[in-house]
């Protein structure tokens, strides 16, 4: 499983971190700017997830955050990785597991949303 995601991106930079942002609502995310200039996105309930952990279903919380950057070449990278920032990793092991495989599922569909949109010009996963 990958700690991150990293996407690196063509065309015009403005655009692609509009395709980013669209493919992480699509995936339910609501998305706030951090002061970085990157993305904060959330999905599910906190109080939800403190309350019943892991088996707050499809409102067990997730947070991940978008960091951007540019490679060599001009690319824009988008890296995609768990915020770890916002406290404690709520729903115990089985939270834990539960997190890991939201995030891949996320990483895939913000990657094929990526490519449909033509915009994907490599994806690397990071150990």
């Amino acid at each position: 499983m990958a700690s991150s995601y990293d996407y690196f991106l063509l065309g015009d930079h403005a655009a692609a971190r509009a395709a980013i942002r669209s493919a992480l609502e699509a995936q339910g995310f609501t998305i706030t700017e951090t002061p970085t200039g990157g993305f904060f996105a959330k999905r599910g309930s906190t109080a939800r997830t403190v309350w019943l952990g892991a088996m707050a279903g499809s409102k067990f919380v997730i947070n991940l955050a978008v960091d951007f950057m540019t490679d060599a070449q001009g690319l824009l990278v988008a890296r995609l990785h768990r915020d770890m920032t916002s406290g404690a990793l709520l729903g115990g092991a089985i939270g834990a597991a539960k997190t890991a495989t939201i995030f891949g599922e996320t990483g895939d569909a913000v990657a094929n949303d990526l490519v449909a949109r033509q915009v994907l010009a490599n994806r690397i996963d990071n150990a």
